[in-house]
Order: C-alpha cells, then sequence, then structure tokens
C-alpha cells in the first residue's frame, strides 16, 4: 500500500528526477544516470589531475562541469538537505574502486571538517556522508575527531586567485596527533577545485602527524 507521505513526495532520482519506486534507497541514482556519469577512472592513473593539485596520492570519482546534470546532484548534497546523495555515491565510488589498489593500506577515513557555525547551519558535514559511503565497502574506519576547521572561512566558490589561499590559511587544527601516529590516513571531501582547501588541511596535518596521506575527491572540477 502506498503511503500518504510517498504519494506527495515520491522518490526519484537526484540526477534526472524520474521515479525510481519507494524500494531505492534514499539519494541513489537511478541505473541509467549512473551508467553516464563523468567518471574519471584516476584510481588507476597516477599523475593525475587530482594529484598535480593536492600533491600526494588521489584520486576523484567524477569530473565536475557547470550546467552538467551532475551540478545538480551536488548542489542538492550540499544545499538542499539531501546528505544521503554523498552517502550512496561514495558507496558507488568505492564499489568501484574495490578491484583497483588505491584503498590498500589505508587505516582511517578523514571526511573534511566543517567549522561548527556551518555545520548548525548545514545540518551534517557532506564529505562525511561521503565518507561513510567508502567506510561501508571498505571496511575502513571513519574518524570525525581528530582533525577540526577552526577559522570559519567564507566559501571558496566565491573566492578567486590568491583569495583562495588566504582565505583557508590556518583554518584547521589536529587534536590528540599521537592517536594518528603511523597511520595511512585517507582525506575525503566532495569537490575539488584548485586544490587550496586540501593542502590547507593537508599542512595542518603535516606539522603534527609524519605519516602517509592520501586524498579521495567525489568530483574534481575540469
Amino acid at each position: 500500500m502506498v503511503s500518504l507521505f510517498s504519494l506527495f513526495f515520491p522518490r526519484t532520482c537526484p540526477m534526472c528526477g524520474r521515479y525510481v519506486g519507494e524500494s531505492m534507497p534514499k539519494g541513489r541514482l537511478c541505473d541509467d544516470c549512473l551508467q553516464h556519469l563523468p567518471r574519471t577512472e584516476q584510481a588507476v592513473l597516477r599523475q593525475n589531475s587530482t594529484e598535480e593539485v593536492v600533491g600526494v596520492h588521489a584520486a576523484s570519482f567524477l569530473f565536475f562541469e557547470k550546467d552538467h546534470p551532475l551540478q545538480r546532484v551536488i548542489h542538492r548534497l550540499k544545499y538542499a538537505d539531501q546528505p544521503q546523495i554523498g552517502y550512496e555515491l561514495g558507496r558507488q565510488a568505492a564499489l568501484e574502486m574495490l578491484d583497483t589498489e588505491f584503498f590498500e593500506g589505508i587505516d582511517v577515513i578523514i571526511p573534511m571538517p566543517l567549522h561548527p557555525i556551518r555545520l548548525r547551519e548545514r545540518g551534517y558535514n557532506q564529505a562525511e556522508y561521503i565518507a561513510r559511503g567508502l567506510s561501508a565497502v571498505t571496511g575502513i574506519p571513519v574518524d570525525t575527531t581528530h582533525v577540526t576547521r577552526v577559522r570559519n572561512t567564507p566559501q571558496q566558490a566565491k573566492q578567486t586567485g590568491d583569495e583562495r589561499r588566504t582565505n583557508v590559511k590556518d583554518a584547521f587544527a589536529v587534536n590528540h596527533p599521537e592517536q594518528l601516529y603511523h597511520k595511512h590516513i585517507l582525506l575525503v571531501d566532495d569537490l575539488i577545485t584548485t586544490g587550496e582547501t586540501m593542502r590547507s588541511c593537508l599542512k595542518a596535518m603535516r606539522r603534527h602527524i609524519r605519516t602517509q596521506y592520501s586524498v579521495f575527491a567525489l568530483c574534481k572540477a575540469r
């Protein structure tokens, strides 16, 4: 029996908007949209464009372009209270990357933190949902306690050139770094453009933790 909620709020694909049925997990794209996602294949490519901007072993799952239907999906993930999109796309990425060596040796997944003010405004951290989707497939634990954002910076998308670098300078702090010694850390974010935010976070962590780092981004801007 169709519930009243389902009647007025039918479950649709976040990308194309087509009805997908109430049995489909919330936030999951339909099969057709999954098939046509702009994949990067960077998990098997060294010296890829994500590695070039962040400076460590890295891979992005998808390419991000303005006016592509994926832009609507990422907007809904970040600003429309649909965090399950992040979980489902993180899970999909991990499923497709399991046959590569990308996750080998990683001990802990750390999502890019939001400042507490931004977290209260949004209600969730989209990077954490992506990280938990990766974890659900790989079994690698997620940690949200050791890296924090201590400056509530303006959105990077609204900054240009050197403003991006200045905007995220000294924006991150590390708590109890000794608990992360000798661990291979995977940092996770939703979208990488110039890489300034990720590099700032890596710089803060390296001040305290001499260890191995990798980076996963759901999307990389072309």
